[in-house]
C-alpha cells in the first residue's frame, strides 16, 4: 500500500541484512549445526507447505490468465476469477514470514506483490504504453504489480469488464500487462519456494538462539511486522482509526477492493498466524511459539492473572471470533456498520501488544523493525 512503503522501508532494509548475515551468526553464542525440533516443525510442517500452496496456486492463476488472454470469453472470466481468489487467500498464509529469510531477500522482496490499494493511474498509464517494455519490479510501478494489480485488473469496471479484453481499443496491451502481473507473481513465488527447499530450510532449523539474526528473533520480527499491517493498513486506515485527525471512512483503501473479499483474505491470515503460534501445519499439530512460550511459569496479573501462552490463545480466538463477523464486501458494510470491524481492531491491536512486547520480551528477542502509529 502507498502509505505503507516508507513506514517500513527501514524494516525491509533491516530484513534483508538479517538474511545476508544469517549464516554469520544464529543465536546468541555464534552458529550452531544443531536443530531445533520447534524450528523443524515452523519449516517444514507450515512455512514451505504454505510456501509449496501458494507456489501451486500461482502457476494454476498464471495459467488461466495464459488461457484467457488467448480467447477471452465469460467462462474463462470467471475460472480466472476465480482461480485469482484462491491464490490471494494462499497469498495471506505467507505473508507473515515475508520479512524474514528468502522472502526479504528475494530481489526484488516476496512483500511487494501485495502492495494494496493499486494504483489505476499508473496501470492504465502502463497499459496505454508498451507493455511488453515496462519493469512491472521497477520502483514507481510498487502499486501497479501484484495482487493489488491483479485486483483491479480482473474485477473494475465490470460492467465492461470482457470488453476490455476483447474489442476495446487497448484490449491486447491489457492482456499483454496482465499477463506480466501474473507471471511475476509466479516467477518470485517459485523463486522463494526454492530457495527454501534447496537449503534454507536446513539452515532455518540450524538458526537456534534468540539474536536478532536467530531464526526465532526473525519469525517474531516477521510475524509481528505483518500483524502491525493488518491492524493498521487492513483495518486502521479503512476504518478511519489511524494516520487521521478524524474518523473518516476511507472504503477505497481496503486490500481486494474490487474483488470484495477483504474480510476473508483477514480472517484466513489471522488463522495462519494462530497456526504458526499453535505449530499447527500440513501435517497436524506439532511445536511452535507457544512452545517456547508455555516454558515460563510467570503469570501475567495484567492479564487477569494467567499465563502469557494462554492469553495469547485466547486473544487470536477472540480476534478470530471478530473478523468471522465482519461481512465482505469489507468496503460497503464498513459504511453501514462499522462497530464489528471496530472492535476487531481494538482486539487485534491487544494482540499485537502480546506479540510485539510481551512474548519478545519474555524470550529476549528483540524488536527490530520499525512504525509510527503508536500501536
Amino acid at each position: 500500500m502507498k502509505q505503507r512503503i516508507g513506514i517500513f522501508s527501514f524494516a525491509g532494509a533491516i530484513a534483508v541484512l538479517v538474511f545476508l548475515n544469517f549464516s554469520c551468526g544464529k543465536g546468541g553464542s555464534g552458529s550452531s549445526s544443531a536443530t531445533d525440533s520447534i524450528l523443524v516443525n515452523m519449516g517444514t510442517n507450515i512455512i514451505v507447505p504454505g510456501y509449496q500452496n501458494l507456489a501451486a496456486s500461482a502457476t494454476t492463476l498464471d495459467s488461466a490468465v495464459l488461457d484467457f488472454t488467448l480467447s477471452p470469453n465469460s467462462t474463462k472470466l470467471t475460472k480466472l476469477q476465480t482461480d485469482f481468489k484462491s491464490a490471494y487467500l494462499a497469498w495471506v498464509t505467507v505473508s507473515q514470514y515475508n520479512y524474514a529469510g528468502p522472502a526479504s531477500g528475494n530481489q526484488p522482496p516476496l512483500n511487494g506483490l501485495d502492495n494494496f490499494p493499486a494504483d489505476s493511474a499508473i496501470i492504465e498509464n502502463n497499459i496505454n504504453g508498451d507493455p511488453s517494455t515496462i519493469n512491472i519490479n521497477a520502483y514507481a510501478n510498487r502499486s501497479a504489480k501484484g495482487f493489488a494489480a491483479l485486483d483491479y485488473l480482473l474485477f473494475a469496471n465490470s460492467a465492461n469488464l470482457l470488453t476490455n479484453y476483447t474489442t476495446d481499443a487497448n484490449a491486447a496491451k491489457r492482456k499483454k500487462y496482465l499477463e506480466i502481473v501474473a507471471g511475476d507473481i509466479k516467477t518470485e513465488v517459485n523463486s522463494v519456494l526454492n530457495a527454501w527447499l534447496t537449503s534454507y530450510n536446513s539452515t532455518f532449523a540450524t538458526g537456534v538462539g534468540t539474536s536478532v539474526s536467530s531464526s526465532l528473533g526473525l519469525v517474531i520480527n516477521s510475524l509481528d511486522q505483518e500483524v502491525d499491517i493488518l491492524k493498521n493498513y487492513r483495518l486502521g486506515v479503512p476504518l478511519g482509526l489511524i494516520f487521521t485527525d478524524s474518523a473518516v471512512l476511507n472504503p477505497t483503501q481496503v486490500e481486494a477492493y474490487y474483488s470484495g473479499i477483504s474480510a476473508q483474505l483477514a480472517l484466513t491470515q489471522v488463522k495462519a498466524m494462530q497456526g504458526l503460534y499453535l505449530g499447527t501445519g500440513a501435517n497436524g499439530n506439532g511445536l511452535g511459539l507457544t512452545t517456547y512460550v508455555s516454558k515460563s511459569a510467570k503469570t501475567y496479573d495484567v492479564y487477569t492473572g494467567t499465563s502469557l501462552d494462554n492469553a495469547i490463545k485466547a486473544q487470536f480466538t477472540l480476534v478470530i471470533t471478530d473478523l468471522q463477523g465482519v461481512q465482505d464486501p469489507f468496503s460497503v458494510t464498513m459504511q453501514s456498520n462499522a462497530t464489528q470491524a471496530n472492535k476487531a481492531f481494538t482486539d487485534i491491536q491487544k494482540l499485537l501488544l502480546l506479540l510485539k512486547t510481551d512474548m519478545p520480551s519474555l524470550l529476549g528477542v528483540a524488536i527490530t523493525y520499525g512504525d509510527n502509529d503508536g500501536d
